[in-house]
Formats: structure tokens, sequence, C-alpha cells
């Protein structure tokens, strides 16, 4: 009993620690806390405290396996760097492993120019010198080629030319262009080879040849000098239409009587320019006559291209035809065909012109392409081994005339090679590149010594200050692609935070009433082991302590759970299984305490979802607690009886959550990592308080006069055991139920289709507040505002007609590539509009810049509501859309694969005649189960509402999965435990054994998961309220499959394997 009082007096203590620890800072100021307690705080995500999120790809594609991790650290050292210089308070960078592939991502609160924070953060910036070659390599050409032929390869394999062409121009910067159209233009327009190959090509095709570049096209040397563009294209064609491009058009015949001194008049032509003008007379009299005017064309016409054509002009006479204006005049002038013109002067002479054919409304095929350009052109420049890795700073000076230029510093390697470089090309250029940008070459006067240089060209004062900063922050060592951007207001953060706290602690209170009213005292008992959770889940949240006593506490916790597991009454591979899980806990608490966790709207999700799970394991025990109290044993040894029967079962549906949880986070992305970590902090801190806080407590108030009354332990004095439910018997009527569910969720699903959310498809969503209620918005009078918008932002961006193709390979401004166009032409005309709370709209349209974006906004407060709020803006690349698809399909495999396993190991010791496969392959067919019937139902639900399935709805689905085995596993402990018993009694009867025993603990395990999170589908954030609403909905069909859909398949495949064996 003494002992029993100082563990109670322990928690206490604790329990006031973090109650002070965890206290609003007024308190903890109030009371004088010291420093190292009051300094740490909760770190909001930036959809709690609103900002914005940049996420980029590294490409890792050229670095060897075993230099990838050092790179990526290069890569977020030098992000660092850049973010630094931008003066945001409190940035958050960090990497994150979507899948196979290495992020950064990058949280920026509270920033003001996020368009100029995104070409600062991703700029590739390295500094090159390089002297010319002394003749060029006649190989280059063809190497060029066979690389472009093999990425061609590559795009039409995986039909995807975006990121492609994205990645090989970061890799290959000044030899490879990647672009995409802005706007349709015309495709006649186009250099001639592409015009000619596009004939044969239909929307959303690859041409499967590289395309030569065309003799009509120029581009930008790598000295800066235009010249004809050398090269050749991989090419898609992303769109196509057919408009109007003249209103009207004439075919026409001419007669051309010229004269000496005409513009490229024949020498032959001797008349004047008065006896042309006669001649011209002459002949409008014979054709009025009726003379033939071909046989006239004949005759008389001074123009030899048409002359023997009996005039006829091979082009068509239109606005942009190359002709003569006056020409053109008069031809379009002409109203029907056969009609004549009067005499019509021009510098070639005078004309008397016919129509053939009059066109009006002349349409056109206009397309929008995307290409990916290899240049071939002669590399004049080799490289000479001096580059950023020597540089050690940039200072911005000005020379003589005021003009500025970047002095730049090398260290002792760097001027050694610099003067070693300069000297060998005295009265030669020397050429200077940023960023694969040519940016002068001067010819070296002189051996340079002193490890010094200048960079000077047509720089602005802010021009050399950002080249500058550029290079003092050094340059990435791999590229990367911005591949996602989410933008939310500080309001609607706030507003979610308060709607989530509100609903957490609405949820407790509800668990705390129904675990009290149910389970009477052990309830209340566990009621103060779920508060204490809830402060330590708060204090593992906020907490930054040192490393050292940080992984002093994990040791002692450490050492206090491998003991208790030694001491265990297990299998000896149940208690190496159950080690590993106390190494892990090692380090993820260690982690968990010197770490602060960043809580987003997910996160705070997957707490409150714990709080519904945090009483299951003592709703486990309670119920076996009830049970060995109902056979006749006394409260002493039924509390140790309960927690010792009921350990498999948490031990096992804990594990194959965690599970989950750990696939959610390798596969996830940031938001659904900061889920699947609270979520599995939880199950960890749950699984705690419920073995060591709940059985103290228990264990100190049975030694107490109160202790001995049942009453209070809700089983009454020589009650009896419940009667067996046949539920077997009525199986194949809850089979065919689920057999029926989920025929209707393919049936919607086959008509309906899926409704993919942006998260997958890419694109922009915008989410807008008007707070003027005298002018109510509407969603026709937003779809006019933004349709007038687009027209009017379209308009600005005339539509390309042809002249000479000039294309410089390197832009000025080299940044980090995002995997959509930035220009894209709108189409706010077809923009989804939802409508989102009181006087709230959420926008989905076509991927849109951050430029783009702004002036929308802009437009949009002066049409509507100057005082409109912008509470959300997304764009998400549309390759990385497909790439999440991927992802969420394996980690559904993965999760099932893994649990499948973890079953059939954990249930290997059962009678041979019950194989521990089926355990496995049970439950996986419950789960395919819940997934199909939960998607069906969400299929109909996007039919009638504005639902999208996204990520979050995939992280619902993987959280249901765990959650459901979890169930499963409750049922088939217990199966497990009968058949260990008694192998020879009939399955049947044992099943239906095994499921009265355990129906009202898997209810009740999922009612307290379900009362939670009801309210904070009620009370809770609006954004998350569909991925609420699927674990909802998801938990109650997933209860349901655990009782009378797995149970009943182990038990058909073990009667019908019996059956087979005795026919033998």
């Amino acid at each position: 009993m003494k002992r029993t009082v100082w563990q109670i007096a322990i928690i206490i203590l604790f329990a006031v620690f973090l109650g002070l620890y965890n206290a609003p800072a007024s308190v903890q100021k109030a009371l004088h806390l010291p420093d190292s307690i009051t300094k740490d705080k909760i770190h909001l995500g930036l959809d709690l405290q609103g900002g914005s999120q940049l996420d980029y790809k590294v490409d890792l594609r050229k670095v060897p396996a075993k230099d990838q991790a050092a790179i990526v650290d290069g890569v977020l050292q030098v992000i660092t760097k850049r973010v630094n210089g931008l003066g945001v308070s409190e940035p958050s960078i960090y990497t994150s492993n979507v899948g196979d592939e290495q992020h950064i991502i990058v949280e920026l609160a509270g920033i003001k120019d996020l368009e100029e924070a995104k070409k600062v953060v991703g700029k590739t910036i390295q500094l090159e010198f390089k002297e010319q070659k002394e003749k060029a390599d006649p190989q280059e050409v063809e190497r060029m080629k066979e690389y472009a032929q093999n990425v061609l390869k590559n795009i039409l394999k995986k039909n995807d030319i975006t990121l492609a062409g994205k990645e090989e121009e970061q890799n290959n910067i000044g030899k490879v262009k990647y672009e995409l159209d802005p706007e349709f233009s015309f495709a006649n327009d186009q250099p001639k080879n592409i015009a000619t190959v596009l004939k044969d090509m239909k929307k959303g095709d690859i041409y499967k040849k590289l395309v030569d570049a065309s003799d009509d096209e120029y581009a930008v040397n790598q000295s800066g000098q235009l010249s004809k563009k050398e090269g050749v294209y991989a090419i898609k064609l992303v769109d196509e239409q057919e408009t109007v491009r003249f209103d009207k058009q004439a075919y026409v015949s001419h007669i051309l009587l010229s004269y000496k001194g005409a513009q490229k008049a024949d020498e032959k032509v001797t008349r004047t320019q008065t006896d042309a003008f006669q001649a011209a007379k002459e002949v409008l009299a014979k054709i009025k006559a009726g003379e033939d005017f071909s046989t006239l064309a004949k005759t008389y016409s001074d123009d030899p291209g048409s002359k023997n054509q009996g005039g006829v002009l091979p082009s068509p006479v239109n606005k942009s035809a190359q002709y003569v204006q006056v020409f053109k005049d008069a031809s379009l002038a002409l109203k029907a065909e056969g009609d004549i013109s009067e005499i019509t002067s021009s510098e070639f002479g005078y004309h008397i012109i016919k129509a053939t054919k009059i066109e009006t409304d002349v349409k056109e095929r206009q397309v929008k392409l995307e290409k990916v350009f290899f240049s071939t052109a002669a590399d004049m420049w080799r490289t000479t081994g001096l580059d950023g890795s020597q540089f050690t700073h940039a200072d911005v000076n000005f020379d003589q005339l005021y003009q500025p230029y970047v002095s730049i510093q090398f260290n002792a390697e760097g001027a050694k090679l610099f003067e070693e470089i300069t000297g060998r090309n005295v009265e030669k250029p020397l050429a200077i590149f940023v960023g694969g940008e040519f940016i002068s070459s001067p010819t070296v006067k002189n051996k340079i010594s002193g490890g010094s240089a200048q960079i000077s060209g047509r720089f602005t004062v802010e021009d050399a200050n950002n080249l500058a900063r550029d290079l003092n922050t050094g340059a990435i060592p791999a590229p990367v692609l911005l591949v996602g951007q989410h933008t939310i207001g500080s309001t609607i953060g706030q507003e979610a935070l308060t709607k989530s706290v509100k609903a957490g602690l609405l949820g407790l209170l509800i668990v705390a009433i129904f675990m009290i009213v149910y389970y009477r005292l052990p309830g209340l008992l566990a009621v103060g082991a779920l508060s204490l959770y809830s402060l330590i889940l708060i204090f593992l949240i906020k907490s930054e302590i040192n490393l050292i006593i940080a992984f002093l506490f994990s040791a002692i916790i450490f050492v206090a759970v491998t003991y208790k597991l030694l001491k265990a009454n297990e299998p000896a591979l149940e208690k190496i299984l159950s080690f590993l899980l106390a190494c892990f806990l090692l380090f993820f608490v260690a982690f968990l305490l010197r770490t602060p966790v960043t809580l987003t709207l997910a996160g705070v999700a997957g707490v409150i979802l714990s709080i519904g799970m945090a009483v299951d394991a003592n709703i486990l025990i309670f119920e076996r607690m009830k049970e060995e109290l109902r056979s006749g044993k006394t409260l002493a040894a039924a509390v140790d009886a309960g927690f010792d029967r009921a350990w498999s079962s948490i031990r096992d549906s804990n594990y194959s959550s965690l599970l989950t949880c750990a696939i959610l986070f390798y596969l996830g992305s940031s938001i659904v990592k900061g889920f699947a970590f609270n979520l599995a902090a939880g199950i960890i801190v749950s699984m705690f308080t419920a073995i060591t806080i709940t059985k103290t407590l228990l264990k100190a108030f049975i030694g107490t006069k109160y202790g001995q009354n049942l009453w209070l332990f809700g089983v009454k004095q020589g009650a009896k055991e419940r009667p067996i439910i046949k539920f077997m018997s009525r199986s194949k009527i809850f089979l065919g139920a689920s057999a029926t569910m989920i025929t209707l969720g393919v049936i919607a699903t086959l008509i309906f289709g899926f409704k993919p959310g942006l998260d997958f498809t890419g694109g922009t969503l915008m989410e807008f507040k008007f707070v003027n209620k005298d002018k109510v918005v509407t969603t026709e009078t937003l779809k006019t505002a933004l349709t007038e918008i687009g027209t009017e932002l379209n308009k600005a961006v005339p539509i390309a007609t042809k002249t000479p193709a000039i294309s410089p390979i390197a832009d000025k401004t080299t940044q980090s590539t995002e995997l959509s166009s930035t220009e894209e032409k709108l189409d706010l005309e077809n923009a989804q509009i939802i409508s989102s709370g009181e006087d709230g709209f959420i926008v989905k349209t076509k991927y849109i810049s951050n430029e783009t974006h702004d002036k929308i906004v802009t437009e949009l407060k002066t049409k509507l509501d100057k005082n409109m709020e912008e509470l959300r803006f997304t764009t998400i690349g549309a390759v990385v859309g497909g790439s999440m698809q991927n992802k969420a399909i394996w980690a559904v495999v993965a999760t099932c694969l893994m649990i499948m396993l973890y079953l059939a190991f954990t249930f290997r010791k059962i009678p041979k005649h019950v194989n521990p496969w089926r355990f496995g392959i049970a439950a996986i067919i419950a789960l395919v189960h819940d997934i199909w019937i939960t998607i069906g139902v969400f299929v109909i639900i996007g039919y009638f509402t504005n639902f999208e399935i996204d990520i979050l709805f995939i992280t619902a689905l993987l959280t249901i999965l765990g959650f459901s085995v979890h169930d499963t596993i409750v049922v088939f402990d217990r199966l497990r435990e009968h058949l260990r018993i008694d192998e020879k009694e009939d399955i049947e009867t044992i099943a239906d054994i095994s499921m009265t025993q355990t129906l009202s603990r898997s209810i009740n395990t999922s009612l307290t998961a379900v009362l939670t999170l009801t309210a904070m589908l009620i009370f809770g954030s609006s954004s998350i309220f569909y991925f609420i609403l699927t674990l909802d909905i998801g938990i109650i069909i997933g209860t349901y499959s655990s009782i009378f859909i797995a149970t009943p398949v182990v038990v058909y495949w073990t009667k019908w394997a019996l059956n087979k064996k005795a026919a033998k």
C-alpha cells in the first residue's frame, strides 16, 4: 500500500508540473515561473497562423546514391541562407521524403512579396569562368542529337514532356530550353518545320521524332549575339482550336502594267508612267467589253510570276498577307466573285484586279505547344575549373563612369587558378557565366594576380546588388523544381485554430461523460488518465528540452518498458517485437522532447482523433475486468487479469495502427506527415497512460473501503454471463448486405466517376470572403466578374503573328523551375465556383502565377467589394498530382500488405486446422470492403456536392484501414484465445462466443472515436470537413466489418478447408 501511495504522489506531482508547463503565458507570468518553462510555446503551422508554403523537388538523377544525402543537405543550407536574407520572421525550412523523392519545404509566415521570394529561393546560381576553344568539337552536334533522342524516348515512354523538359533545362543550362506557349498562335505562323509536322498531329500528341530548327528562327548564342538557331525540338501539341482570323479574304487575279523606273520593273519595259497608265485604261476597257481576263493577262501583264497563269495569284489577300497595302485595300474592296477593280497604282505600276473568290469569317487552326529545344550550336567556350567553389565574397562597386559592377574575391586555390588562366589567355577573351547565363567576355590584357576579379555588364544598381547577394548565398548543388505552393490568410488560420480547439475540448468532454456513465468508477479513473494524457501530449508538442536531458528521459522510459517486457508472459518473438518498439520509443520520445512539433490543422485532427482512441486500451481492459468479475474473481484478481489478458489485443491493435502511421509518414506529404506523427504520438501516450496510470489508480482505489463495491465497476453481484448471440447463423445476411453496398458503390463509380481534387490534377484554388453587406455577391455575379477579368487580362497579351522567331536559349532571369506555365492564358470563364460558408466562395481553375493571381484579386476588389478578404491561395503542379496518385495507391497497398504480414505473424500459434494466414487475408478482405464502401459513399456524395478526392481523403482511408484492423484484432484475439483452450470445439460456436464477448468493446472503442470526430465535424474547421466525415463514416463501416465480415470469412474458409480435407 505504501508503494501505491508513492506512485499516486508521483502521478500528482507529474500532473502539476505538466499543468504549469502547459498553462497560458499569462498564468505562467503571474506565477513567476522560470524562463526554462515559459520560453517554450506551441508552434503553429501555416494553415493555423497564415503564410505561404513552397514545395521544391530536388532533382538527384545525376547524383550518385552515396552522395545524395550530402547534396540534399547542401541544398537545404543554401536555401536556408537565401530565406534568412529575405528577413522573414521564424521561417521553417526542412526536408521531406515523398516516397522516393527528396523535397525541400519552405514555410514563410507573413511574407509580403512571395513572387520575389520564389525567385530568390530557388534560383540557380553557379559562377563559371570559361576560356575560348581553339577549335570546335566536330562530334558535339552528334552527341547532343543523340542525347536529345534519348530524352525523347523517355518522354514518349512516360508520356510526360513537362517534367523531362524542366529537369533537362535545369541540368543543361544554356543548351536545353523548355517552353510552354503562354497563348494560342496560328499553326501557319509557326516556324516552317514545326508547321509542317503539326499537320499530322492532334491535341495531346507528342511528335515521335525530333524536329530540326527552321531557317527562319534565330537565337541569342552564348556570346550574347543573334544568330541562326541550330538544334532540334521535342514537341507536344497541348491544345488546338479553330478561330476566325480574317473577317474577309479574297482570291484574285491581276494584270500589272509596269513602267521604266517602277520597282522590280523588267529591263524590257521601256514605257513611261503616262504610257503605262494609258495602257491600263485600254486593257480595262477591253475587260469591260467582255474580253477574257486570263487571256488579257497573258498578253499584257508585266508580272512574270502570274503572267503565264493568267494573272492568278497563289496566295489569298487578307489583312496580314504579304502584299503592298494599296493592293490589299483594292482587293478587299471587291464584294463578289468576278468583280473588277478600278486601276490601282502602286510602286510596281498599275494594277487591274479581278476577284475569283471571296471568303468571309475565315477560320484557321490555332495551336498551343510545349517544346524542349536542344541546341546543337557549337560551344565556343570550355570550362577552366574556376567556379563558385573557389569563391569567397562579392561586393558592389562603381567604375569611373558610376556604372555598377560586382567585385569578387577568390580563396587561395581560386586566386592561383585565376592567375594561371589569365596568364595563358592574354589578348584573348575570358567569358563569365552566372547560372548558365552569359554575362560578358572581357579581353585579358595581362596576367591578374591577387585573387580578385570584376563582373561588369549592363547592370542596374539593383541587378548588381541582387547578383552579389545571390553569389554570397552560394550555388544550389542540385537543380530544384517548384512543384507546389500553398498560401493561407491569417484570419482563416485563427478561425480554424479556435474551432479546432473548441471541437477538441468538446470531444474530450463527451468521451469523459460516456466513460463515467458507462464504466462508472473505472471510467472516472480513465478520465483522470485521459486528462493526464492530454497534458503529456501538449507537453511533447511544445517541449524543447536539452538533448542530453531528453535522451535521459527516453532512456528511463526505455529501461522501464524493457523491464516490463522481459517480465511479460509472452512468446520470445513477441518480446523481440515489443523490444523493437521500445527501441523506437527511445529515439521517438527523445525527438519529441527535444524538437517542438509544428501543429497543422491536420495535426490537430490527429490529436483529436487520438483523444477518441486514447480510451481504447482502457475499454479493452475494463470489459475484460467485467468478465473476470462475473466469473467470480476478486476485484484485485480481476484488475490484474483484465490488464494481463487484454494486453495482446492492446499490443496487436495499436501496433497495426502504428504501422499505418509509419506508412503515412513515409509516403505522405508534409500535411499528411503531421497527421501521422501526432496520431502515432497519441497512440503511444495512450498506451502508456492506460497501462500505467489507470492501473495504478485502480489498484489504489480497490485498497480502500469503497473499493469492494461491485456496482462502482458496473457489475451486479452474482451477475450471469451474457447470452451467446448467434452471429454466424445470420452472417450470410450481413455478407449479402455488404455485397450489395459494394456493388452499388462500383456502379456509382462507373456512372459518376471520381472527382479528383487539386492534389491529383494540379491547378489553382482561391478562397474569398466578401464583407460588404450592402452589395450581396452571388455565385452568378462572381462568375460574371471573373469572366470579365479573364477577358480583360487576355486582351493585354496580343495573339502572336508571324515574325522571325527569336528565342534566347539562356533567360536573363535564371530561376528555379515551376511545373506549370506562369503565363498561361486565363480561362476564368470555366472556373469552378463553390459556396463556402456565409459570403464565402472557393474558386478552382487551371494554374495561374502569383502575379496573375494578384491582378485577379485587385480587379475583384474593384468590381465587387474593396474590403474583400482572400482566405486561401494554393497552386499545385499537375506533374506532382500524377506522382501523388501513384503514392496514394502504393500507400494503400503497402498498408494492407504490412497488416496482413503482421497478423499472420502474431496469430501463428493457433491450432493447425486454422491457418494463421487466413486471419491476415480475412482482415485484408474486410479492409478492401471498408475502402470500397467508403469510396462508393463519397463518389455519390461528390456527385451531389463539391467533394473531391484529395490527399487528405487518401489519408483518411489509410487511417480507416488502421482503425478497422484495430477492431478486427480485438475479435480475432478472443477467437485465438478460445481456439487455444478448446481446439476441438466447432469453429462457428467459438466465433459466436468470441463476437458476443467482444461486441461491447468493439462498439465502445469505435464510439469514443466517432464521438470526438462528430464534435470536430460539427464545430471544427470547414477546410477539413470532408476529411473528418470520411473518418467518421469509415470508422463506422470498419467496426461493422470487424464483427460481421472478417470473422465469418475466417470461419467459412476454415470450414471449407476442413470439409475438403474430410472429403479426401
